[in-house]
């Protein structure tokens, strides 16, 4: 009972009723890793194993939420914890690592503070096999084309492949890669819009399909030729990214600083006033999107 007094500790973002499904999660200057001086970690790595999820080289991209912990009222909370959790409570090899030394010190598995950062890592993992599940395929043939730069190669394998494969989850990754390489290597946008819809339609839940199509959408907005013209496509990236975050959250992260970078391209609303524009309204993009979007201001 002596240490129920000190341990008004923790809170975490997680239930049913008080947390949406795909939070939005705030991008904060918080100092990376490898802004860390000391390195506490190497026996903990050392000791894992290589399971998906366990092994220290096995990081996930998108946390489902965030732990928060008050660390002045937890005697167990070394500087050395406060930093590392500080530093990047995101990464499964430091709530690992947290969790162990923990239960070192003597915390029981009973004990809440125990149970809500192993949730915390049961979520990390699931995160981690998600992605792995989803991952776009790949060949030694198509990586050798890519990494000698003959790029049309790399995308006549892919599309021989796609022709052969009869699950549509995996033709949606084939058509995902083309678009990629379309979009990032060879300029093709249109060619790259077209793949990354057809991508979009055969694998819907695998969100980097449609942080491709923002970001085409925003390379698109460049020939609009008219700024109002440039803000709508915007818009028309943004619901891109919106939705990526919405149905995969394995890409929360990497479609809200998206979002965020774009909050200043967004119209005036004195902008649409002298064209009878409010917010809400439906307005057709064109520019190649070829979409309607619904208007906001900044």
């Amino acid at each position: 009972m002596k240490y129920l007094a000190l341990f008004p500790f923790l809170f975490v973002f997680l239930g049913s009723a008080t947390v949406p499904q795909h939070p939005v999660l705030t991008i904060s200057s918080v100092p990376s890793s490898t802004e860390v001086s000391f390195n506490p970690l190497p026996k903990y790595k050392a000791s894992q194993s290589d399971e998906p999820g366990q092994h220290w080289r096995h990081r996930p991209k998108t946390p489902a939420y965030k732990v928060r912990i008050s660390f002045s009222a937890c005697e167990y909370f070394t500087d050395e914890l406060k930093q590392l959790y500080t530093t990047d409570i995101d990464d499964i090899e430091i709530v690992g690592y947290i969790l162990e030394h923990l239960r070192t010190l003597g915390r029981l598995e009973s004990d809440l503070t125990i149970k809500m950062i192993q949730a915390q890592y049961d979520v990390l993992q699931a995160a981690i096999e998600q992605e792995a599940d989803q991952e776009p395929l790949s060949s030694s043939e198509v990586d050798n084309a890519i990494n000698d730069g003959n790029y049309h190669e790399a995308i006549r394998l892919l599309k021989v492949a796609m022709d052969e494969e009869t699950d549509g989850f995996r033709k949606g990754m084939y058509s995902f890669q083309i678009a990629s390489i379309q979009y990032k290597e060879l300029g093709l946008f249109e060619q790259a819009r077209n793949n990354a819809r057809q991508a979009a339609e055969l694998a819907g839940n695998f969100g980097k399909t449609y942080l491709l199509l923002g970001d085409i959408y925003l390379r698109m907005s460049r020939n609009c030729g008219e700024s109002w013209k440039e803000r709508m496509a915007v818009i028309a990236a943004i619901e891109k990214y919106e939705h990526a975050r919405e149905i995969d959250t394995n890409v929360v992260i990497e479609a809200n600083r998206r979002i965020l970078n774009l909050q200043g391209s967004l119209p005036l609303r004195e902008e649409g006033f002298p064209r009878g524009v409010n917010a809400g309204d439906k307005v057709f993009v064109g520019c190649g999107i070829d979409e309607t979007i619904t208007v906001r201001f900044q």
